[in-house]
């Protein structure tokens, strides 16, 4: 890890051109032996190849707890399940146990302050997340990543290591003059490198840094699900086990969402491969809010990402996309690890071997695998200029798991924002109301996957927002995902536990992002 760590800090420094990088990163990650070894070995690999108060009258919809039966059950299909009910404190405590905020206290840095938090369903929570802020003279770069895991926990706790050294190492290169090409192998790239005046370009543009963030991407998940087939031909019996900790970010998978605030070029780059989402609240002179949703959903149900499935296996055209799912298997369509979507079946079976030997299982491919790969981690990245022309104001950033979004929309989840920088304290807000109070602009004509009625409609107009005073608004926006104004929802949700937590609700992690230098809710936490 000495080495990996020295490599990073030479990229950094490449990229900052300072002798010093400060770092905010945090993991929920606990690390045994074999991960050691993993991260060792991959994080080598990767790092050299690459808020105005006011006041109104509202209806409270609370339910008190205190009267509620001491037990409760939930009925799953013909089972029945007992839990003792958490009291009040003892949600709370839930809430609040793994909040993390800080300042960013730079000048010129857009981003003032961070908040953070997770509630987990999955024993142990799948979801990581991480912030890193590189000082520069000219202008901060700050990276954001929400990561959400699946079938373990394995590659979310790499990439909660290894993927904002990754990117900026991606963008070091970039800022020495280096264009990558997602696609080395493309006529067009190989003709820009053969003209002269192509290395005068300026090479810090919005498009390349599009392109450098996917390389980066492409790039960490090409080490994680490659190098244990490049140990294959020389693995010994002795070595299985450390080849297992190596194979396992590949046999389990992770969605990720990362943004990336550039200072100095007033940008703000978000790059998804999976279902995460990412929702950026702005506000006008006037005071009206626009939800912008900057990432679409990439999983089996969105249309685009059918239509791109089957165009790239054409011969499986029936069979990629099954009930919404990859080969009726995998619902998000993009994601990190996941390489028994990835490898060959010849591939595969030498690893399930060797994980076999130790009397353990890898995933199963699908009878229908013919044309890997089927999954990619290649990223969408949406770009935004901080200070647009239209004089807006960008108040957030919103990036959550999906975990937040079966529960809320990207436009309730903007009016909570905007709604908490107001009143993090206030009684209970009828959900009809609360876009009267805080009204948004009318959507785009054409809105991203999944684009779900908005707020005050007959379908989401059921129940109420809570406001307990939250110091944290990824607290916020957790505890009124999981119930809003409904008490005694909130204890269910939040007492059960094992599998019947999993079946009811999924881990939910969630960062926000506040921007600017007046948001009067700022100054209230640290």
């Amino acid at each position: 890890m000495l080495r990996s760590a020295a490599l990073a800090g030479r990229s950094l420094r490449l990229l900052t051109g300072v002798t010093t990088s400060r770092s905010l990163s945090t993991s929920t990650a606990t690390a045994g032996r074999s991960t050691h070894v993993r991260d060792a070995i991959i994080s080598v690999g990767l790092l050299t190849s690459a808020y105005a108060l006011y006041r109104y009258g509202s209806t409270s919809t609370s339910t008190s707890t205190s009267s509620l039966p001491k037990t409760f059950t939930i009925t799953v299909g013909k089972s029945q399940y007992t839990f003792p009910r958490l009291s009040n404190e003892a949600v709370d405590t839930m809430l609040h146990e793994h909040e993390t905020s800080a300042r960013i206290g730079r000048t010129g840095n857009p981003v003032i302050k961070w908040d953070r938090n997770w509630v987990g369903s999955n024993e142990p929570c799948e979801d990581r997340s991480a912030v890193d802020v590189i000082p520069r003279d000219a202008g901060d770069l700050v990276f954001f990543s929400v990561l959400d895991g699946h079938g373990g926990d394995a590659t979310s706790k790499l990439l909660v290591k290894t993927l904002h050294p990754t990117l900026a190492l991606s963008l070091a290169s970039l800022k020495a003059g280096f264009v990558p090409s997602v696609d080395n192998t493309s006529w067009s790239a190989f003709i820009k490198k053969l003209n002269p005046l192509s290395y005068l370009e300026e090479a810090w543009t919005p498009s390349n840094v599009i392109l450098s963030l996917q390389k980066a991407f492409l790039t960490l998940d090409e080490n994680i699900c490659q190098t244990p087939l490049k140990l294959l031909p020389t693995l010994k019996e002795e070595g299985i086990p450390e080849f297992i900790a190596l194979a396992e970010p590949a046999n389990a998978g992770a969605c990720a969402i990362s943004t990336v605030v550039d200072a100095a070029g007033d940008g703000l780059y978000v790059a998804l491969a999976g279902d995460c989402r990412a929702v950026a609240g702005w506000q006008d002179a006037e005071g009206k809010w626009r939800c912008d949703v900057l990432t679409e959903d990439q999983m089996g149900e969105n249309p685009r990402e059918i239509a791109r499935l089957q165009a790239e296996h054409p011969r499986e055209r029936d069979t990629v996309i099954s009930a919404g799912r990859i080969q009726g298997g995998l619902q998000p369509t993009r994601a990190f690890g996941d390489a028994v979507y990835k490898w060959s079946r010849t591939e595969h079976q030498a690893v399930k071997a060797a994980f076999s030997s130790q009397g353990l299982k890898t995933r199963s491919q699908r009878p229908t695998h013919l044309t890997p790969p089927y999954v990619t981690a290649r990223p969408e990245v949406t770009y935004r200029k901080i200070h647009p022309s239209n004089k807006e104001t960008l108040r957030f950033v919103i990036m959550a798991t999906d975990g937040l979004w079966d529960r809320i929309t990207s436009e309730e989840a903007t009016l909570l924002l905007a709604s908490y920088l107001s009143h993090p304290t206030h009684p209970d807000i009828p959900k009809t109301t609360l876009p009267t109070l805080f009204p948004l602009h009318p959507p785009a004509a054409s809105r991203l996957y999944p684009a779900e009625d908005m707020p005050g409609s007959s379908t989401r107009s059921s129940g109420g927002w809570v406001y307990s005073g939250d110091e944290n608004a990824a607290t916020h926006l957790i505890r009124n995902s999981l119930a809003g104004s409904d008490r005694q929802k909130m204890t269910e949700l939040l007492s059960v536990n094992g599998k019947v937590a999993r079946w009811l609700r999924d881990d939910i992690t969630v960062t926000v992002a506040f921007f600017g230098d007046d948001t009067p809710a700022i100054a209230k936490s640290t």
